[in-house]
Parts: C-alpha cells; sequence; structure tokens
C-alpha cells in the first residue's frame, strides 16, 4: 500500500499538482519531537473553549490530525487509531491517557463537523475529544506538533500519525505519508 501512495504522490507532482515533500515533513516532525507541545485555544465538539494543554496534564496525550471532508484516510485512520485506543484501555486503564483528534481544515472543520466526524465513526469515548483550532492556529498547531499537509485540488496530502506527548508533556511522532 506504501509503494501505491508514494506512486500516487509522485504522479501528482509530475502533472503539476501540490504533493507533500517527504523529507521537508519528516525534518519538521523530528525537530518537533521533545519540544514544549502548543498550548493553543481549540474548541470541542460543543463549542466551548479549551486548551490543547488541558488534555495531557499528567497524563500521556495521543494526538491525530484530521480534516473531515476526507471520506477514505481520515477515517480509515481515525478507525485504526480506535483499535489502538482500545487496546490501550484494556491494558493501562481509560483514565490512564487521553486522545484528542484535531481538524486542521478551516474553517471547515468547526465543532459541528468534528461532533459528525466523531459520530461516523463511533467514537463515543470519555477520554477522546475531537476539536477545532481558529484559523490562525492551524499552523502553528501542526508546525508544533510535527505534522505536515499540503492542499491540493482533491482535498490534503498530509502524513498519517499519531504525536505521543508524554505525562511529562515531551513529545514524540509516530508517522506515514497518505
Amino acid at each position: 500500500a506504501a509503494g501505491l501512495l508514494l506512486a500516487a504522490g509522485a504522479g501528482a507532482l509530475a502533472a503539476g499538482v501540490p504533493a507533500l515533500d517527504e523529507r521537508e515533513a519528516l525534518r519538521l516532525a523530528e525537530a518537533a519531537v521533545g519540544q514544549p507541545i502548543p498550548d493553543v485555544a481549540l474548541r470541542d465538539r460543543q463549542g466551548r473553549a479549551v486548551r490543547l494543554a488541558s488534555y495531557h496534564q499528567g497524563k500521556p496525550l495521543l494526538v491525530s490530525f484530521v480534516y473531515t471532508g476526507c471520506f477514505q484516510v481520515c477515517p480509515t485512520q481515525t478507525r485504526a487509531l480506535l483499535e489502538a485506543v482500545r487496546g490501550l484501555e484494556k491494558r493501562f486503564g481509560e483514565s490512564q491517557f487521553n486522545v484528542v483528534s484535531i481538524g486542521f481544515n478551516q474553517p471547515f472543520d468547526g465543532p459541528d463537523e468534528m461532533r459528525a466526524f466523531a459520530a461516523q465513526q463511533l467514537i463515543s469515548h470519555r477520554n477522546w475529544d475531537f476539536l477545532s483550532p481558529a484559523s490562525e492556529s492551524v499552523v502553528p498547531l501542526t508546525r508544533g506538533l510535527g505534522f505536515s499537509y499540503v492542499a491540493t485540488p482533491a482535498g490534503f496530502d498530509h502524513v498519517l500519525g499519531v504525536t505521543v506527548v508524554d505525562a511529562a508533556s515531551r513529545r514524540g511522532t509516530l508517522q506515514s505519508r497518505t
């Protein structure tokens, strides 16, 4: 599958369609490891103001980025993360960590869209929230967490990844490219 994804990206680049620079994405992800996480204001699914820092106070935090207009990769990644979360819950307990999925396609990934996306993926965990940053916070937030994306005519070319923030706010990133 990775070979097909890389081939699709190479074909898009040859056709003049924007594509993610994999080397730069890896460089940015590696540069984010160990850095403090950006503490930006976000809105939860109910539209309430929340801060990213409130999700990792003394607990590990898993962060994924999605865009709600994606109908293949983002839902698949989210369902795979759900399976991983279920395994973590069995091993460590539900209250031992938090998970957030953040919509990066602003202003289109607002609280209503994030609520609908969570419902479509059948996610109703107490320790998992779906968040929307303000448009001006997207770049500092995604860069600060080592997430890269490029807008394309079909949506976005972006890395698939989960950023892991430990209880001491140290960050690591697990990712691959879509």
